[in-house]
């Protein structure tokens, strides 16, 4: 660029800046350019590049302004001016101007702006102007921000969420025809994430797999996100925005989940609830692992797949159930193994005698419990209510200026986790009231068709069915199962099939032995099944749903 025996040229390069890339496509980037241009050719300067950001003027983490940074470092002494159409294009921020400012002038170059151009830039004067106007363009920022958080907080307190929408929603327009957000087509799969984590059958890494092929982009941070987000209930928290009056209000928002869902995630994840359980490991060949002890040592017997090895021709596989302590080579092909199950509970069935009976037992006690529950979700209805109403006492008297904000929130705080624990009540009793017919029949459909709903059962069922139907390890030897300790239950209710007495404890079992005929406080039923299609309906409780009146030691699945 240098130029000997005459005056070079002064070269500059041009910085432009558009907050958006919608300002990008209009007249506010032409302008820049044309002004830019129309100054060099007045003041005989050569343009020799230009560098164009569509970033905010906050700070200078612009991807353009630091190539064009790097430019000036690459060919420092051949470039003089550093030109841009304005101060608030250069920064919209004091501090950082200056010091990225500093850095420019530092290689030798001038800083300089077309709108606001000083011959004298570097003079005190000049310094002193530059700092003035960068410090007007902070406060511009400042003040167009305010209005922005303002126009939010005021969205939000008449139930619009403008923030980021959570995953299952959209930004898009409402019924009334503003800005809000709107359900999209993840929103199934939000509420069947909910459903799936309130049975206690899977845990968050689990769901993470599980919905990750389903087409839901989650990790375990943000599964444990959605499942406090109360967004998905139709309600905006404005504590959490940090938005007064600080209290829960209805979004006008379609909801994805009911709040009775809500809390009782919220109760699971609070480890309130008797009915999560720790799954073991799962093989869909092996449902017996872990559920077998050995004939021999009484060592836990576990199933696993073996070859003929590789330099063979061809590799055959050979599944096993195996002592885990190899105790003299026991080992039985599964086959054998689930065959022999499949008998046994082929004569798991009750009399219809019995069965009627067992009915009537079950429809008695269902009502006498309904009505015990039906007092105690009232009176949680009623907490809610009252401490709502507090709420907006509260709110009132804030508003009037008859209590400070520091004791405002204090008690804000104080009644909104109140009134989480309240509704996290409330879930445990809202469910009782579902058709008491399809409750019995289906009760009563399981522990007489055993074998078919074992047969057709996920692996997640079978293990819950393993774990609540026996109340000891099985042990199989010389090709049949000993006898197997069937629960209380079970053996009560088929005590007079023929079939089953062969499967009866020598030991004895005293059949004059109440049953335990009502669960305890906390263990709610949990809706019928629709259907048997099982593998559409992992997510439902299938245990409880069988035997939800008698206490089978859910938690007991080693």
């Amino acid at each position: 660029m240098k130029m000997t025996g005459e005056k070079r040229l002064r070269t500059a390069i041009g910085y432009l800046r558009v907050s958006t890339a919608e300002q990008g496509k209009g007249t506010s980037l032409e302008t820049q350019i044309e002004s830019i241009k129309n100054l060099c050719m007045s003041k005989n300067i050569l343009l020799v590049n230009f560098y164009v950001d569509k970033f905010s003027g906050k700070d200078f983490k612009r991807p353009e302004f630091e190539k064009a940074f790097m430019y000036l470092r690459q060919n420092k002494g051949d470039i003089d001016l550093f030109l841009t159409k304005k101060i608030d294009r250069f920064t919209r921020d004091s501090r950082t101007g200056l010091n990225a400012k500093y850095d420019i002038q530092n290689l030798g170059i001038e800083v300089n702006y077309v709108d606001d151009w000083m011959d004298d830039i570097n003079s005190p004067q000049g310094e002193m102007i530059t700092t003035i106007k960068m410090a007007v363009a902070t406060y511009e920022r400042d003040v167009i921000n305010e209005r922005a958080r303002l126009g939010e907080n005021q969205a939000m307190r008449t139930g619009r969420y403008i923030k980021t929408p959570p995953s299952g929603y959209s930004r898009g327009k409402l019924s009334n025809g503003k800005k809000g957000i709107v359900i999209n087509e993840k929103a199934p799969l939000i509420k069947a994430l909910f459903e799936d984590y309130t049975t206690g059958l899977y845990s968050q890494i689990e769901l993470v797999k599980k919905y990750r092929h389903n087409g839901l982009s989650i990790s375990k941070s943000s599964i444990s996100r959605i499942l406090e987000t109360d967004i998905y209930t139709g309600f905006i928290n404005l504590k959490k925005h940090k938005i007064s009056p600080y209290t829960l209000i209805k979004g006008l928002h379609q909801p994805i989940i009911s709040e009775e869902l809500f809390y009782k995630a919220q109760e699971i994840k609070n480890g309130k609830n008797r009915m999560i359980k720790t799954i073991r490991p799962k093989n869909s060949n092996f449902p017996l692992s872990g559920f077998m002890n050995c004939s021999c040592c009484g060592k836990a017997m576990y199933g696993s797949t073996s070859n003929n090895g590789k330099s063979k021709k061809i590799t055959r596989e050979y599944s096993f159930y195996r002592c885990s302590d190899n105790c003299k080579k026991q080992s039985y092909k599964p086959e054998l193994v689930h065959d022999e199950l499949l008998k046994s509970f082929s004569k798991v069935k009750a009399s219809k005698g019995v069965a009627k009976l067992y009915e009537t037992i079950l429809i008695d006690e269902y009502e006498n419990y309904l009505s015990q529950h039906k007092g105690i979700l009232l009176s949680v209805e009623n907490k809610i209510q009252e401490t709502e109403n507090n709420q907006l006492s509260l709110v009132e008297k804030y508003a009037t200026g008859k209590i400070q904000e520091e004791f405002f929130d204090k008690l804000m705080y104080k009644m909104t986790s109140e009134l989480t624990d309240l509704k996290i009540e409330k879930s445990k009793y809202s469910n009782y009231e579902d058709d008491l017919t399809n409750y019995v029949s289906f009760g009563l459909s399981i522990l007489t068709n055993l074998d078919v709903f074992y047969v057709n059962a996920t692996i997640d069922i079978k293990i819950q069915l393993l774990g609540s139907y026996f109340t000891e390890k099985l042990v199989f030897d010389k090709n049949k199962f000993r006898t197997l300790p069937f629960n209380e239950i079970i053996l009560l209710l088929c005590k007079y099939n023929k079939d089953f007495g062969g499967l009866k404890k020598e030991m004895g079992v005293s059949f004059t032995t109440n049953s335990h005929s009502v669960l305890g406080t906390g263990l709610e039923p949990v809706r019928p099944l629709q259907s048997l299609d099982f593998k559409s309906s992992v997510s439902t409780n299938f245990t409880t749903q069988a035997v939800f009146f008698y206490d089978f030691n859910l938690n007991k699945i080693d």
